[in-house]
């Protein structure tokens, strides 16, 4: 899996929750620890989707970033 690709990854979903990149950590809950709300989950399920060519779980976004560390790796290794 890229750094490059990880590092874009945790800037979009920093830039849609509204914090710093830093602030997105492995094991945060995107909606326990970041307070995200259902439509910032829905916008983060689609950017992963449609700007990083992700295929999210029947749709539903991911709980924390490690999933999405997890999803790039997944799709590093076909």
């Amino acid at each position: 899996m890229s750094d490059a690709l990880t590092a874009k990854a945790r800037e979009l979903v920093a830039r849609i929750l509204e914090i710093a990149p830093d602030e997105v950590a492995d094991d945060a809950d995107f909606r326990d620890d970041l307070e995200a709300d259902s439509l910032q989950l829905a916008e983060i399920n689609a950017v992963l989707e449609d700007d990083l060519g992700l295929d999210t779980l029947a749709g539903e976004p991911p709980a924390s970033f490690a999933e999405i560390r997890d999803l790039l790796a997944a799709k590093a290794a076909r």
